[in-house]
């Protein structure tokens, strides 16, 4: 099964995948060479080269699996039990994040190189190379979030002449991840030049997160109601658990509510479905189901079984694929998550869904948060932007009023607050976002505690830096090393 656009999907395998003459003909260490940059052909080479440490390894899998079994949804199998019991990791899950450092860091890396090399490439508009610059820096600043979010202080690097750098404090990083941004707000297309890649919607979308996320909340606020005001999105409509199948479907490609996903397709898929899913079920022919939840997760009991998102992404039973048959799932993993489906996923890293890392809900839901936040207490706009979500996750109509509407009176700022984070943990659910909600607002250790009964150790809260770079960085010891590990 092909996504709609063939063109799209080939395009992208020329761009992002190892089929692709680009990657072939331009290696990475080929990026600096100055006699590469010749022609717009050359620059645009350099940006699609930013993107495939994200999509080839971090992104891929292996990210979600340490975000989303810390979640207060979810355990893990195997080796990956011990994330869940959140007293810092193993050897093996060490070794496990150094990859997604490395795949991070080998992004800015590539990135500096186009973000240097662009402004000289002969027979281009200004315009044109700033678009591209532009893409660059979204991409740099993307990464820098994630790192920032997952270890703390991290070595800044914005120009390819840093041969080293100490850990900075957070507030540099981040301030250099909004200056990316605000680059990429003003210089970007509004719309990316294809599905996959950013317009100034999604730098605005992510700069809104990133002011919410360091409690920046008018600019919050703002820059997500540039968003929804802009007009270039919009929510797909819900009438049943099966159209979710439009929004996450493996076929679905450049839904109104993309806003920026990283693209797979059956050529080059995701991997993150087979971690979820049970091989037997018609979800998909592949899965190693290590992820799971069992029975009596306070989390999952509290969810409405009304709520089409959970009918659609939750399961304890599933239909046989070779038998026909109603069957119940193994005793030792008796509750599965099912959101990623692909049924005609060719290989265990086949599957076509994409990676929806920004869409037009979350935007909504960061308006409603931090407006409440900002203001002291929900306003109307922010109780309907709310409701629209919630609306649809019960299959009614998104812009009307509902039967499942939150009420118009009696919030306190942190009640309302807390019915937000709530709502995110449903919409957003598998999306690799419910722990790093739960660190941003401090709500982490109660809110694990009181879903999983278990107390979460500081030495959990940041991923170790890398032994390598404590080894290879000059500016980075031991004593550097965050605490615990």
């Amino acid at each position: 099964m092909m996504k709609p656009n063939i063109l799209f999907i080939l395009s992208f395998c020329f761009l992002f995948t190892a089929c692709s003459k680009f990657l072939d003909e331009v290696p990475e260490d080929r990026l600096a060479e100055e006699n590469f940059y010749k022609n717009a052909e050359d620059a645009r080479s350099a940006v699609n080269a930013v993107y495939n440490p994200l999509r080839s390894g971090v992104f891929r899998g292996p990210y979600f699996l340490q975000t989303e079994i810390m979640a207060d949804y979810a355990e893990g199998r195997g080796s990956t039990s011990i994330i869940g019991e959140y007293h810092g990791l193993d050897v093996v899950n060490i070794t496990r994040v150094a990859t997604l450092w490395d795949g991070l860091y080998r992004t800015i890396r590539n990135a500096n190189i186009a973000i240097e090399n662009i402004p000289a490439v002969p027979s281009m508009s200004d315009g044109d190379k700033n678009a591209l610059i532009a893409e660059a820096r979204f991409l740099r600043a993307f990464s820098y979030y994630h790192l920032v979010r997952n270890w703390g202080a991290v070595p800044l690097y914005l120009s390819t002449t840093t041969a080293s750098s100490p850990r900075k404090p957070v507030e540099e990083v981040y301030a250099a991840i909004a200056d990316d941004l605000q680059f990429a707000e003003a210089s970007l297309p509004p719309k990316g030049a294809q599905y996959g890649r950013p317009g100034t919607g999604a730098a605005k979308a992510l700069l809104a997160e990133v002011y919410l996320t360091t409690g920046k909340y008018e600019q919050a606020r703002d820059k997500a109601e540039e968003v929804i005001t802009s007009g270039s999105f919009s929510l797909v409509n819900i009438s049943k658990a099966e159209d979710w199948d439009n929004v996450f479907g493996a076929t679905v490609n450049g839904s109104p509510e993309e806003v920026f996903y990283l693209k797979f397709s059956h050529l080059d898929g995701w991997e993150w479905p087979h971690n979820l899913l049970y091989s037997e079920t018609s979800f998909s022919p592949f899965g190693n189901y290590v992820i799971y939840s069992t029975l009596d997760n306070k989390f999952l009991n509290a969810w409405d079984a009304q709520d089409t998102r959970k009918q659609w992404g939750v399961f304890t039973e599933y239909t046989n694929r070779k038998t026909g048959q109603v069957e119940k799932l193994p005793v030792s993993t008796p509750v599965q998550f099912s959101k990623w489906r692909d049924p005609a996923a060719p290989t265990t890293v086949g599957h076509g869904n994409d990676y929806p890392f920004l869409r037009y809900a979350d935007v909504l839901l960061i308006y409603a948060e931090a407006a409440n936040m900002a203001e002291g207490a929900p306003s109307a706009t922010a109780l309907e932007r709310l409701n629209m979500i919630h609306r649809r996750g019960y299959g009614y109509p998104y812009n009307a009023p509902s039967a499942v509407d939150f009420p118009a009176t009696g919030w306190t700022q942190e009640s309302f607050r807390d019915a937000v984070l709530q709502e995110r943990a449903y919409e957003l659910f598998m999306e690799g976002k419910r722990w790093l909600d739960l660190k941003r607002t401090g709500k982490v250790k109660a809110v694990i505690k009181a879903n999983k009964g278990r107390d979460v150790q500081d030495v959990h809260l940041n991923w170790p830096i890398p032994q390598q770079e404590i080894d290879t960085n000059p500016d980075i010891t031991q004593a550097d090393q965050n605490t615990g590990y």
